[in-house]
């Protein structure tokens, strides 16, 4: 009996290790699904759109060769056919059946340009003749190929899905293979022992023959049998079901081959205008860009990632540098750590993104408005806010999501974004008696008390002359991104324009510091005229809401003084 259960198990241990054998080899996927297209190249951007990333499950690798040098660059679809405008180029197709790819021409009369170091690109791929770029089809990716953006793209382009395949039940079947071989093994060592002690096998004396008995009022038995004989039979025929379901149950592979799974037709919102690694990229470009022009103290350096605020307060400051060479240089520009990430989510230009970079031992964490004009702009920061101390910057939407572009003659706001810089202004003048003035949150606002009482102190000090503040609009380029509360972070900037001059005939106006070295004199007889920018950060609520409109970071800069 223990003989018979013994081959049992050796059979059914070698079914099993058959069985995960076949797992690995004549039932194993094939390595990976590949496409691949050659045409003859002429146009100088090749497009590869989401459905054909898509068609296979997983992450594949885009690889292109030509006989010069290929670039590769992975973006949203939409931004890179925004980018290729009506340039000429070639689109990527599936056949019907999704075994292969075409390649149709599209021609343009649009202008044709590197697409290297463009701010659309989540991951890019640089090299001679050949590149392989590992993307993603999530969020609306496609892929944009090219050569130099000029000459003709590379001609042959192939698509690769890696298939993950899963060992684990392989491996089960393996292992409880050899585990069973294993107690195979023991049970016969255990028969072997047992017939060495008993030196041989035991037979039984067979009986003499007996004629048949006959036994009167025995009837067959019916039910089941029990007992100990029951058991017997149980452990006979247990392992050979288990033998028969191993058999049946391994007839075909575990794993199904892989199907695509299917994209969402249509999008709630518009996806994020950036990736955390795109945005870290260009920080990283404008710490360059910035630290090269502060140390050339030089605003043409500037002009490739600065505008607007921004640039007007470096290069004024850059010309009192070259007047005072004891001045110190402004503050740089960090690129990095990001402490918070704010993009628009939108489809359509001008983008706008905003972030906040905390260098170690800067004065206080600095929030960068970065915009993007146009698809082939890159982005350039328009506003440089420090934060005020003990400012708290709204729930926002997470960077996966992105939060909704404002408008900036927005109504659902308790003060309108283009507004800020004269409603604002007028509170400076007039206190907490103006207009809109009970909308703003003044108690902790620092930069509005030393304004105000700067002002107050400039006309009282005034003897022989008189003084007059204006308050307008800096730019009319206002960025402003919805919070989570309906309510708005707006980056604006505010010209206070100051103009002094003298009431009494004989006397003069004098000024003295930055003014003094921007005028080039100690003062004028007819006046003087100063202008500084302001470039603030408000909280705006939505109207309606309990909260109060809040400044959360201001940088101020001399723009200009001059006699009147």
């Amino acid at each position: 009996m223990r003989l018979l259960i013994a081959v049992g198990l050796f059979m059914l241990s070698l079914v099993l290790m058959l069985l995960g054998v076949a797992e690995r080899t004549v039932w194993a996927p094939p390595a990976s699904y590949k496409l691949t297209v050659n045409y003859e190249a002429g146009n100088p951007y090749v497009l590869i759109p989401n459905s054909i990333l898509g068609i296979h499950p997983g992450d594949p690798f885009v690889s292109a060769s030509g006989p010069k040098n290929v670039f590769i660059a992975a973006a949203r679809e939409s931004d890179i056919a925004a980018w290729v405008g009506d340039s000429s180029h070639t689109n990527i197709a599936a056949t019907k059946s999704k075994s292969g790819l075409t390649a149709t021409s599209v021609p343009g009369a649009g202008a044709a340009i590197s697409p290297i170091g463009s701010d659309l690109w989540r991951v890019t791929r640089n090299a001679e003749r050949s590149a392989t770029l590992k993307v993603s089809a999530t969020q609306g990716g496609g892929v944009l190929i090219a050569s130099d953006g000029t000459g003709a793209a590379p001609g042959s382009i192939s698509l690769v899905w890696p298939i993950e395949f899963d060992l684990l039940p392989s491996n089960l079947l393996l292992g409880f293979g050899f585990g069973t071989l294993v107690l195979a093994l023991i049970l016969n060592l255990l028969i072997y022992r047992g017939m060495r002690k008993r030196r041989g096998p035991s037979r039984k004396v067979p009986r003499a023959p007996h004629g048949p008995k006959l036994r009167i009022g025995k009837q067959p038995r019916m039910a089941p049998p029990r007992g100990r004989r029951a058991v017997r039979k149980m452990a006979l025929t247990l392992p050979a079901s288990a033998l028969v379901l191993a058999m049946v149950t391994g007839c075909a592979p575990t794993t199904q081959p892989p199907t695509a799974t299917p994209t969402p037709t249509g999008a709630l919102s518009d996806p994020p205008v950036v990736q955390e690694t795109q945005l870290a990229h260009i920080l990283n470009q404008v710490a360059l860009v910035a630290e090269d022009g502060d140390t050339k103290n030089s605003a043409t350096a500037l002009s490739s990632r600065f505008a607007g605020p921004a640039l007007e307060q470096r290069t004024a400051w850059y010309a009192l540098r070259k007047l005072d060479l004891k001045l110190k240089a402004l503050p740089k520009i960090a690129g990095k750590p990001i402490t918070f990430i704010l993009p628009a989510a939108s489809s359509i230009w001008p983008r706008t993104i905003m972030a906040v970079t905390d260098q170690p031992g800067s004065p206080s964490p600095q929030m960068l408005v970065l915009i993007q004009a146009s698809p082939r702009a890159q982005y350039q920061v328009w506003y440089t806010v420090r934060l005020m101390q003990g400012a708290t910057i709204p729930a926002v939407a997470v960077k996966e999501v992105g939060a909704i572009p404002i408008a900036n003659d927005a109504k659902f706001l308790k003060a309108v974004p283009n507004e800020l810089p004269t409603v604002y202004g007028s509170i400076i003048d007039n206190g907490a008696g103006s207009v809109g003035a009970s909308n703003f949150e003044l108690s902790n606002d620092e930069f509005f008390k030393q304004i105000s009482e700067s002002q107050d102190s400039q006309m009282a000090a005034l003897k022989n002359g008189k003084i007059t503040f204006a308050h307008t609009l800096g730019s009319p380029n206002v960025a402003a991104l919805a919070t989570a509360d309906g309510g708005a972070l707006v980056a604006v900037t505010m010209i206070d324009g100051y103009t002094i001059r003298p009431t009494k005939k004989g006397s003069a106006i004098t000024v003295n510091g930055l003014e003094r070295t921007m005028l080039g004199a100690s003062g004028s007889a007819t006046g003087i005229i100063s202008r500084y920018s302001d470039m603030l950060l408000f909280y705006v609520p939505q109207t309606g809401s309990k909260d109060l409109v809040r400044l959360l970071g201001v940088t101020q800069g001399l723009l200009s003084v001059r006699s009147r």
